[in-house]
């Protein structure tokens, strides 16, 4: 892909929602995952537990070019000092733990594969998230929030995405293979 877009002149972006993610599993270091890429998108939500932030990371060039149009487009933020601090609070102190939610993700498929009515080959998850089937995935997923709390989502008629975090523990695991166990 990246040799498509340089043949083309076109500019190619990472999105690294889920870059810790990537890292932890792999060991391959982020700079790595980013070669080749002109920007890349590092979100300090999710897995790495900060209440709001991402940054943009690029060329002194493009940065500039993107701080001008954010502010063009009335992107200001002031107090960003506390977003900042939550964000390298969330890498000083989550990065290393993502590989919890990964051993929580590798729990909850290998919980899920063994109950009928669910299709899933637990082998096939690697980091946090841990897709698989049911017959009705909209249903299934209503059901299973409203009998039993417990919020996962329907990604296609049949598919289901369940994303372990900094908030969801080896209880909480066990706690929602007993619901679909209940459910199904």
């Amino acid at each position: 892909m990246l040799d498509v877009a340089a043949r083309h002149g076109l500019r190619a972006h990472l999105d690294g929602a889920r870059l810790m993610n990537a890292v932890v599993a792999s060991g391959v270091p982020a700079a790595e995952w980013t070669r080749g890429f002109d920007t890349a998108w590092i979100d300090f939500t999710k897995g790495l537990g900060a209440p709001v932030g991402a940054v943009l990371a690029g060329s002194a060039e493009l940065i500039e070019q993107a701080w001008r149009y954010k502010q063009m487009m009335g992107g200001a933020m002031r107090q960003a000092g506390i977003v900042a601090a939550g964000c390298l609070w969330s890498l000083d102190h989550h990065v290393e733990r993502l590989a919890e939610d990964h051993a929580n993700a590798r729990t909850l498929a290998d919980g899920l594969a063994e109950l009928p009515g669910v299709a899933l080959d637990p082998s096939t998850v690697q980091t946090n998230i841990v897709v698989f089937g049911v017959d009705d995935a909209a249903a299934f997923c209503a059901r299973l929030e409203a009998e039993h709390g417990v919020l996962m989502g329907a990604l296609g008629p049949g598919t289901v995405r369940a994303v372990t975090h900094l908030d969801v523990d080896v209880d909480g695991v066990r706690r929602a293979v007993d619901a679909v166990s209940r459910l199904l």
